[in-house]
């Protein structure tokens, strides 16, 4: 509900917020219908996992500017108008990524996450954008694709790669996206060999044979 409400209460004028709820037994499908007349779609069915999911709302998507917020995160408020502001601002950018902060189960700020100037070269190794603070143009992902479902927690990372070759990157310091952290994220009660497989896997692909990534894990 904290999710929901951190997108509803964002009183952003011309928002299409679609929720995507992959089948859930608990009390999520009684939350969305809570809210479901601010909505412009929802739906809760088995999906293929969490890439799948995302892909499946980006491509109903109809607005210019794409964002996700997964069920446990949310935004800072006013984060919308900054985005929107951002891009008015720089109209030749296809991704822009802000600060944000990493928050407890009761909301309290963790650790506070700065916007790490762009650095074309890094990105190839290491994910330094955070993903709560990330805004994409709609239309660029029609030329790069979308998000690489056969991928279970670097999805991400992938697809800015795939972005950052071609189009232009920019950085603000505002605070937009808050990543909840406890034991049941993915990230954490996840396998570090399966991670680093696919941390390997997208050097490989991105970079060639002898990214740093590839060779070490």
């Amino acid at each position: 509900e904290e999710a929901i409400r951190s997108v509803l209460l964002q009183h952003y004028p011309n928002l299409e917020y679609m929720i995507i709820d992959g089948g859930s037994t608990d009390h999520s499908v009684d939350m969305i219908k809570k809210y479901e007349q601010w909505l412009a779609y929802w739906v809760s069915e088995p999906d293929e996992g969490q890439a799948h999911a995302i892909n499946k709302g980006i491509n109903r998507a109809t607005g210019d500017i794409v964002a996700w917020v997964h069920a446990d995160d949310m935004l800072f408020p006013g984060a919308c108008f900054k985005m929107a502001k951002a891009f008015l601002a720089h109209p030749d950018a296809a991704l822009i990524y802000g600060a944000g902060a990493k928050i407890d189960k009761n909301n309290s700020v963790v650790k506070t996450v700065k916007s790490r100037p762009y650095d074309q070269e890094l990105i190839r190794t290491r994910c330094f954008i955070f993903q709560p603070s990330t805004f994409i143009e709609k239309k660029v992902l029609e030329k790069v694709g979308v998000l690489d479902e056969s991928l279970h927690y670097w999805m991400d990372w992938d697809l800015y790669l795939r972005i950052c070759k071609r189009f232009s990157v920019v950085r603000i310091e505002d605070s937009i996206g808050m990543w909840r952290a406890h034991e049941e994220t993915k990230t954490r009660a996840g396998g570090y060999t399966e991670q680093r497989r696919e941390i390997a896997l997208i050097g490989k692909k991105n970079n060639g044979l002898l990214d740093r990534n590839n060779v070490t894990f």
